[in-house]
């Protein structure tokens, strides 16, 4: 095979070529499947995802239903190696020639160069500077984005070696990583959520995918790129992963990892200081200001904080205009974050916004086999079954229902199986019931003959500090705040405290009976009367 060149575009063009001539060679295609290939337009390759352009919806849904099998066959055979197709809707640039050429002639003087012919490479860069524009002008047409294709995608690029990841079909990153982190005191990232970690399923693999190519260095148009879903959907392990593998391909990348919070915090103290404060303003700058990669978490929380978010826009401005990576997070897309000037939103909105979703059915199993092989637990597929079937939010109600099915496996000294999982949770399959976190403390601090201002309160003898873990745990496991908001409600507490509960209770219910029921029975409390 003729050495690959280095150029996305070109690249894309060249392995398109070949992968449109395998496929009308497809004996197994009529003449109508092949119909739907005359429309379609290679923009770029970033990994191993290439980005297709296509002008409607009728033709994305073509590929991505009946073409599948053969589209994902013929580029495994074109690149020699597994590559997945991503969509763009945008419009044909045949199509906008009339348009482009009147533009044309504005700017330079009549030279109606648009207006010819443009051979393939011309046409993916075309296509490209027209989505480019779309994001980052009017945005009154938003390219459809999606990305399909049977097969998992790759956790690692050929030329970096990173093990290979676990044949399952996730979609979510390996929840257990959000309460057994390991930090890294320089960049604050989790060591452990990685890319090899986050196995993608439908509902965030375009997430995955576009945050590949940011890791790898090669999604600079992506910037900056905006991840934002539900509480427990993996916005933060992405986060992180980006982190690690920008640092696997080049250690020498100096990557910081932040919560709004830690953000807000760190700002904070460095105003406190009068006489300091200016050399500490230098030094929170610096810190920020000279960073390769800028990962920051639940950027909604920085809503309404006018000082805090006018030394993010700077911060914001100086990176961006130095062509440094910026990744974002928040629980709701960019142009509903309240709190925030149009300045930022539109700078947030510039670059990439994606999605992820709660997983479905077969992601829910794939993600609790995976948690099982992790935690060295034989659980057998009908008791994991069960639990997907009847816990469909997000991972952490997966997470939290296997804790229990295997707590009480260990302290009694039993298998799991599929009666004994839905025995112990059998008590959760009741109708849903909206639990506050004053509830919880509340019922928390009264089974425990404590009161509410016991647990929100700085007081740290044990058995308050027993009450509260078990409180923060409930919290994180019966209500979908952050560990931010729980951090908050708990009298303002860092959300590391949140962080470290969840551990320890969870770690304990398999170890100590007398935990285990604790929890049981305060959740059960809590579905059936939370307010009293």
């Amino acid at each position: 095979m003729a050495q690959v060149p280095s150029d996305p575009v070109t690249q894309a063009v060249s392995m398109w070529s070949n992968t449109l001539a395998l496929l009308k060679r497809n004996s197994s295609l009529t003449s109508r499947d092949k119909g739907w290939l005359e429309g379609v337009v290679p923009e770029a390759i970033f990994g191993t995802t290439i980005v297709l352009c296509v002008t409607n919806t009728a033709t994305q849904q073509a590929l991505q239903n009946e073409l599948n099998e053969p589209l994902l066959k013929a580029l495994r055979i074109s690149a020699g190696q597994d590559m997945f197709p991503a969509f763009k809707i945008v419009p044909s640039p045949d199509n906008r020639t009339a348009e482009t050429a009147k533009e044309t002639k504005a700017h330079q003087g009549g030279n109606d160069a648009s207006a010819r012919p443009q051979n393939p490479p011309d046409r993916a860069r075309a296509a490209s500077r027209a989505t480019h524009d779309q994001v980052q002008g009017s945005r009154t047409q938003t390219p459809v984005k999606s990305l399909q294709g049977s097969l998992p995608i790759p956790s690692s690029i050929p030329e970096v070696a990173i093990p290979e990841q676990p044949p399952l079909a996730d979609d979510q990153v390996f929840p257990v990583d959000q309460h057994r982190a390991s930090l890294d005191p320089q960049t604050h990232l989790n060591k452990n959520a990685t890319f090899d970690t986050f196995v993608p399923g439908d509902s965030n693999r375009f997430a995955r995918t576009v945050a590949l190519a940011v890791a790898e260095g090669s999604g600079r148009d992506f910037n900056p790129l905006c991840i934002y879903g539900g509480s427990g959907l993996g916005k933060t392990h992405l986060l992180n992963a980006i982190g690690n593998y920008a640092l696997v391909k080049d250690d020498s990348l100096k990557v910081r990892y932040v919560t709004s919070e830690e953000f807000t915090n760190e700002f904070i103290e460095a105003l406190q200081t009068p006489n300091q404060s200016q050399g500490q303003i230098a030094d929170f700058n610096r810190r920020y200001r000279e960073v390769d990669v800028l990962l920051i978490d639940d950027i909604q929380f920085l809503g309404g904080k006018e000082a805090t978010l006018e030394q993010f826009f700077h911060t914001f401005n100086s990176l961006y205009q130095a062509n440094k990576r910026i990744v974002i997070a928040s629980d709701v897309a960019p142009k509903n974050l309240k709190g925030f000037e149009a300045r930022l939103i539109s700078r947030f909105e510039s670059g990439l916004t994606v999605d992820v979703k709660p997983p479905d059915l077969e992601t829910r199993i794939a993600i609790l086999r995976m948690m099982a092989s992790m935690n060295g637990t034989n659980i057998p597929n009908n008791a994991l079954d069960l639990i997907a079937e009847r816990f469909t939010e997000n991972i952490r109600e997966l997470e939290g229902a296997l804790t229990r099915v295997t707590a009480v496996a260990s302290l009694s000294n039993q298998p799991v199986t599929r009666a004994l999982a839905e025995q112990t949770l059998q008590d959760f399959f009741t109708s849903d019931v909206e639990v506050k976190p004053t509830d919880i403390i509340g019922q928390v601090a009264k089974y425990f003959h404590l009161t509410f201002d016991d647990l929100v309160g700085r007081a740290r003898t044990k058995n308050v500090a027993l009450a509260r873990q078990v409180a923060m745990y409930l919290a994180r496991e019966m209500t979908s705040m952050s560990l931010v908001d729980i951090g908050e409600v708990f009298g303002g507490r860092d959300h590391t405290t949140v962080m470290h509960a969840y551990t320890r209770i969870s770690n304990e219910m398999q170890e100590k009976q007398e935990i285990y029921n604790y929890v049981m029975e305060l959740t059960v409390r809590l579905k059936q009367h939370p307010q009293e």
